[in-house]
C-alpha cells in the first residue's frame, strides 16, 4: 500500500517529529544539534514559514511549524536532504541517516498551541536528560522566558496569554509545568494521531480523500472537455502537461495511487511518476 500524502495548505500548523535510523544518536555532539539549528533558520530565510517551538534531543527533534506559501514537504527535504550530507560526511558514513520520513501531525489551529509547546518543551525531561525544561539548551524555551524575537515566533502564543508582555511570559513560565508520569497517554495524543483537532475538524479533513473520483479531478484540470479527452485517450500533445500535472497532484492529494491516477489516463505509475518530476517537492 503506497504512503498517505500529506495534508498541506496555506497557514497548516504541524507538529513534525524525526528519528534516527536506529538507536544510535545522530545528534550526539552540541555541534550537531547547532547546525541542525543553522539548517533550520537558514531555510527560514528562503522558505516561507514559522517556527512556534522546537527541541533537538540526541536521536530525535520535534519542530511546531506553520507554512504559509512554501509546502512543509519542500522545507523538510531542504533540512533533513542538507543535514543528512552533513551527519555522513561528518563521520564519513553512507546511506539513511533518519527512520523513515519525518511525521508531520497536522494542527487544527492556535488553540493547540501551548498544551503542544509545553509538550515539546518537556520532551527532554520526559527522557530523563534534565530534570527540568529550563536546564536544556536544545530546546526554543529560552525564547519565551527572555522574550526574545528571533529564529521563533514567541508572540503568537505569548499575545494569546496576555497583551501585557511581561504578564504574558509569567503565565508561560506558570504554564509550562507538565505531570510526565502519565507519559504514554502525552506521547499517544501528541504523537502518534494524523491530525490534532476537533472531531468536526478531522472529519472535515479526511473527508478531503474521499470527496472526488479520478475523472471528476481530471475535469476540474482541464479548461475543456476537449483537454479532457484528449488526455483520457492518451495524447502526448505537449501543452496537455501541465494539465496533467495538476490532475496528479490533486490526485494524489485526495489519496489516490500512481498506479490509479495513470490508469485513468491509459499510462503506468511509471509515467505518472516521470511527470511529477518537474515538480520534486510534492
Amino acid at each position: 500500500m503506497g504512503r498517505k500524502p500529506r495534508i498541506q495548505y496555506y497557514g497548516a500548523i504541524y507538529h513534525i517529529i524525526q528519528s534516527g535510523d536506529g538507536k544510535l544518536p545522530i545528534f550526539k555532539e552540541d555541534e550537531d544539534k547547532f547546525y541542525l539549528l543553522k539548517l533550520l533558520n537558514e531555510a527560514k530565510e528562503v522558505y516561507d514559514f514559522r517556527v512556534f517551538a522546537y527541541a533537538i534531543m540526541d536521536n530525535q527533534y520535534h519542530f511546531l511549524m506553520r507554512t504559509l506559501n512554501t509546502p512543509i514537504s519542500r522545507i523538510m527535504h531542504n533540512i533533513n536532504t542538507k543535514y543528512a550530507k552533513y551527519y555522513n560526511f561528518k563521520r564519513n558514513k553512507r546511506g539513511p541517516v533518519f527512520k523513515r520520513r519525518y511525521n508531520s501531525i497536522l494542527v487544527q489551529d492556535e488553540r493547540f498551541l501551548l498544551n503542544l509547546i509545553r509538550y515539546i518543551h518537556n520532551k527532554p525531561v520526559i527522557a530523563n536528560i534534565c530534570s527540568n525544561i529550563e536546564e536544556y539548551k536544545w530546546s526554543s524555551d529560552v525564547f519565551y522566558r527572555l522574550n526574545i524575537d528571533n529564529m521563533v515566533d514567541i508572540h503568537t502564543l505569548l499575545e494569546s496569554l496576555s497583551l501585557d508582555r511581561e504578564v504574558a511570559i509569567e503565565k508561560y513560565k506558570e504554564a509550562m509545568e507538565l505531570n510526565t508520569s502519565n507519559f504514554k497517554a502525552l506521547e499517544n495524543f501528541y504523537e502518534n494521531k494524523p491530525i490534532i483537532g476537533t472531531r468536526s475538524f478531522i472529519r472535515s479533513i479526511q473527508g478531503i480523500r474521499k470527496r472526488d473520483n479520478l475523472d471528476k479531478i481530471l475535469k476540474d484540470c482541464c479548461p475543456t472537455d476537449i483537454e479532457f479527452n484528449l488526455i483520457k485517450t492518451g495524447s502526448r500533445k505537449r501543452y496537455l502537461t501541465k494539465y496533467k500535472l495538476k490532475y496528479i497532484k490533486l490526485g494524489r492529494n485526495q489519496g489516490y495511487t500512481y498506479k490509479q491516477i495513470g490508469e485513468n489516463i491509459g499510462v503506468s505509475a511509471t509515467s505518472v511518476r516521470n511527470i511529477l518530476r518537474v515538480n520534486p517537492y510534492f
